[in-house]
C-alpha cells in the first residue's frame, strides 16, 4: 500500500514535510489531527502523535498497513515511539476522539475541516489551512480564530511570517464574505494577497 503514498506525494514531490516541519518549529505541537488526509502520511514524521481521517477506502486500506508505522519509524525526527491513528469515516460527522486533544488541526484541500473539527483542536491550538476549497477564508472570519502567520512556498522551501497580515483576506471583486457564501461555492474566492497556507489559533 504504501505506493499509494509513494505515487500521490513522493512522485509529485508534493510531500509538504518542510511545511509541517515549519510548524513544529515556530509553535509547540505534539499532536495533530489531519482531516481529509488520503494516504498523506507525512505529518507523522514530525509529530509523535497523528490521527488521520479520510472516507477513502484507499487511505483506510493504506493505514491498515503495518508497512506505514514502519516508514514512520524511518522517517521521525523525533525520539518518542510514533502513535499514528485513522478513523475510516465523513470527519463532518465525527469520530472517536476526545474534545479539544489536539494541538494543531491541518486542513489542506478538504473542505471545511476548520468547522467541522474545531471541537478536537484545543483552545490555543493551532490551524494549519489552504484556501483551495476555501476553509482558510472560512477561519478568518470565525470569531473562533485568530490569523496569527501566513507560509509561502518555492518548490520544497516554506518560509513563514507573521508580519501585515492585515494585508491578506482582502476580496478581490466588491462581495460580502460570509460562511454562507463560502458554503455555497465550496472553493476559495480571490485575494488581493495571498499565501500558500494560513496559520490561525484557536481563542474560543
Amino acid at each position: 500500500m504504501l505506493d499509494l503514498y509513494q505515487k500521490h506525494f513522493v512522485d509529485k514531490q508534493d510531500e509538504r514535510l518542510g511545511l509541517f516541519a515549519l510548524m513544529a518549529e515556530h509553535y509547540p505541537t505534539h499532536s495533530a489531527l489531519y482531516a481529509g488526509s488520503f494516504t498523506h502520511v507525512t505529518p507523522a514524521f514530525v509529530f509523535p502523535n497523528t490521527c488521520f481521517v479520510d472516507m477513502d477506502k484507499r487511505a483506510a486500506r493504506f493505514f491498515a498497513d503495518p508497512a506505514v508505522l514502519d516508514l514512520v519509524r524511518d522517517h521521525k525526527t523525533y525520539t518518542e515511539e510514533p502513535v499514528v491513528h485513522f478513523h475510516h469515516g465523513d470527519y463532518a460527522k465525527g469520530f472517536e476522539e476526545d474534545e479539544e486533544a489536539f494541538d494543531l488541526l491541518i486542513s489542506q484541500y478538504a473542505g471545511f475541516v476548520s468547522q467541522g473539527c474545531k471541537g478536537y483542536l484545543k483552545r490555543d491550538g493551532y490551524l494549519l489551512a489552504n484556501n483551495s476549497h476555501g476553509d482558510a477564508g472560512m477561519a478568518f472570519i470565525d470569531p473562533d480564530y485568530q490569523l496569527v502567520a501566513v507560509i509561502n512556498r518555492r518548490g520544497e522551501k516554506f518560509s513563514l511570517s507573521e508580519k501585515d497580515l492585515d494585508a491578506y483576506f482582502i476580496p478581490k471583486k466588491d462581495i460580502e464574505i460570509t460562511r454562507e457564501y463560502l458554503e455555497s461555492i465550496g472553493r476559495g474566492v480571490g485575494y488581493t494577497k495571498s499565501a500558500f497556507s494560513y496559520v490561525f489559533k484557536r481563542v474560543a
